[in-house]
């Protein structure tokens, strides 16, 4: 029979600890993205109040080590923090929602403080306890908490692969928290009950409250709201809904919309399978309409595919890249996407390095949720992009629609960047103001004659005089524009403002209409 204060199950302990810490970790990112996405704010937020919950955690447990020497408190210690874990889902939503309308940097710290900093500052604790616990003597103490250490670590690297790789794309969010939750308490408990603390076995309920819960599956509507389909993953959250929806032009229809980390990536008409109900969108086809049918079209991001169906009814031969192989399924499933379509699974940069296929047109449209790829966005890119070209090929990009202000600077420097691979750029906006609209940047070695460009839909106006939509170069200040490059990939940076303004929109239109009910937010 093992000893509860053996080495081997200390070390087993600090193992399952080190693999909930990394595991905590990536749960306290993805459920933060819906609320304040996945800035550099963000990441930075996370980051930080990581480190900080640890430090805390190993002075503590450094402390405690000293005065609470029996392995009973290491136990107690650890299924508080497996407790903890358990209801991140769940108190994570409750945090949130009062922070929803602080700006993204204030409202994503004080949420992680709150949820993600208790679990592992508890789980930091029970370094130093475990070191002090196995330490015989004092010329031994350097090689036993390297040991401790590396354990611990080695945790940590199996709990990252798991949980990224596997348990968040196929479980979701809710049962690897109750997986890595659960291993906490019950590891531990074992150890307690061996040493006749019965009362501990009283963590057993929140595991048997949490598994009646969600012993069966969620599917919830509210009014004119319903969700259709949800996943977790590490690329992000990912919702189908069903609502009612009011556009600009052509009153209110029955949409389906596809939300990524809470961002509207495609609102779809349901009663007409294959067309969109962003009134804007139809500003895209229109430009590329000055190519003939057939033309073949490249597609660097495939959404709910409704630029995808544009280019269809242009007769254009579109190959699809996207980096999410749940995006093209939901698009295929639930968005009227042709399963015979040509789609890639692959990240936009890496397949246009490999591959040799030359395009009439290349179409950009990568943000993932409100930030933008900067790896795609260089010089460097620009210059193999510019290879796959046809003669008389183009290059089109989607991109938020701020140009001037700090908030137009990631835009500026896009345009500066372009220019710098020698391509001539034109900049077409959408109809709105610039924090409601999309920018289209056309870009080529020598760009087609956009006089001659038609598009017609049934229900929404022609665009007569594509050219006088266009934004004068001459009338833009790019002095603080930058040359974006692979060794200084600053686009994220820069797009911040921008970024910020998004999400604080996205929360007020989107987030408050679509919280149903606090323990179904996550899956």
């Amino acid at each position: 029979m093992f000893k509860v204060d053996g080495k081997y199950f200390l070390l087993f302990l600090a193992f399952i600890e080190g693999a909930s810490v990394m595991a905590s970790e990536l749960f306290g990112a993805k459920m933060i993205a819906p609320f304040f996405g996945s800035s550099l704010y963000v990441w930075a937020a996370v980051l930080g109040v990581t480190l900080f919950a640890l430090m805390g955690g190993y002075y503590v447990g450094g402390y405690l080590s000293e005065r609470k020497k029996e392995v009973k408190w290491l136990f107690w210690i650890l299924m508080l923090g497996g407790s903890l874990i358990l209801v991140m889902p769940y108190t994570s939503i409750a945090i949130m929602k009062n922070f929803m309308d602080s700006s993204v940097q204030t409202g994503s710290t004080l949420s992680l403080m709150l949820f993600l900093f208790p679990p592992l500052f508890t789980m930091g604790m029970s370094s130093p306890m475990i070191i002090n616990l196995i330490n015989e003597n004092v010329d031994q103490s350097g090689k036993v908490a390297g040991k401790v250490y590396a354990i611990s670590t080695l945790g940590g690297i199996v709990g990252t692969f798991l949980t990224g790789f596997y348990l968040l794309p196929e479980l979701g969010m809710k049962w690897p928290c109750f997986g890595f939750g659960a291993l906490m308490i019950l590891v531990p408990l074992i150890g307690l009950l061996k040493l006749k603390v019965f009362k501990a076995a009283v963590f057993l309920l929140p595991l048997g409250l949490f598994s009646f819960m969600n012993a069966k599956p969620v599917k919830f509507e509210r009014g004119n709201i319903e969700l259709i389909y949800a996943s977790e993953g590490i690329l992000g959250q990912i919702r189908v809904y069903d609502m009612k929806f009011n556009t600009i032009s052509r009153g209110e229809k029955n949409g389906r919309v596809l939300m990524v980390n809470n961002t509207a990536q495609t609102i779809h008409d349901v009663d007409n399978p294959t067309r969109d109900l962003w009134d804007y969108s139809y500003y895209f086809p229109t430009a590329a309409s000055v190519y003939p049918p057939n033309s073949d079209v490249l597609l660097l991001g495939l959404g709910g595919g409704a630029l995808l169906h544009h280019f269809n009814r242009l007769d254009f031969n579109t190959d699809v890249v996207e980096l999410d192989q749940r995006i093209v399924d939901v698009a295929i499933q639930y968005f009227n996407v042709d399963p015979t379509t040509n789609i890639v699974v692959d990240d936009a940069r890496r397949f246009i390095n490999i591959t040799e296929k030359k395009y009439d047109i290349i179409m950009m449209d990568l943000f993932h949720n409100e930030t933008p790829p900067g790896h795609v966005l260089t010089l460097e890119s620009f210059q193999r992009t510019k290879t796959l070209l046809k003669d008389g090929g183009m290059l089109m990009i989607n991109f938020y629609g701020f140009m001037s202000g700090k908030e137009g600077r990631a835009a500026r420097s896009i345009v500066k960047t372009l220019e710098s691979a020698n391509l001539q750029v034109e900049i077409l906006p959408t109809p709105g103001n610039e924090g409601d609209r999309n920018l289209i940047f056309l870009a080529a070695p020598e760009l087609p004659d956009f006089s001659k460009a038609h598009y017609h839909l049934d229900d929404l106006p022609d665009i007569e005089n594509l050219p006088s939509k266009f934004i004068y170069k001459s009338t833009i200040d790019f002095s603080d524009a930058e040359i974006l490059t692979d060794d200084r990939p600053l686009i994220e940076k820069l797009y911040l403002p921008a970024a910020l303004h998004w999400r604080k929109v996205s929360n007020k239109y989107n987030l408050k209409k679509l919280i149903v009910r606090d323990m179904y937010f996550f899956i």
